[in-house]
């Protein structure tokens, strides 16, 4: 059994910049022709709780005791205070909108537009 998506809503499509990129990258580098993180796949079963205590260890140990959720309390609070629109930052994040059924109508923002918002955000002076 692999892991999927949590809902179908969760599809989203992002344009990595900064060190997003070079992670993706890096990652990429260690794949295989199936799995991203082939690690983690023991006779057809997805051990992604594995992954997320490894990632959650990291954080603990060298970011003062941060866990993953904090990255995303983080990447909410870099998107306002740029300024980047409500709607943007819950279509950016997947989170269920603020603006109700109305703000999920249409097709969203553009791949572009939501480029530029994580440009703003990123950490990196490398945006490739």
């Amino acid at each position: 059994m692999w892991r999927g998506l949590q809902t179908r809503n969760s599809t989203s499509v992002l344009s990595p910049v900064g060190y997003a990129r070079t992670a993706m990258v890096q990652a990429m580098s260690q794949a295989d022709d199936q799995w991203l993180y082939p690690r983690y796949i023991k006779a057809g079963h997805c051990y992604a709780t594995h992954a997320s205590n490894a990632l959650n260890k990291w954080l603990k140990r060298d970011f003062g005791r941060l866990t993953a959720h904090s990255l995303r309390h983080t990447f909410r609070d870099r998107l306002r205070a740029v300024e980047c629109p409500m709607d943007m930052i819950d279509q950016i994040g997947g989170w269920r909108s603020v603006g109700g059924v109305g703000a999920r109508y249409g097709q969203g923002y553009r791949l572009e537009q939501k480029r530029m918002w994580l440009i703003r955000v990123s950490l990196s002076d490398d945006l490739a």
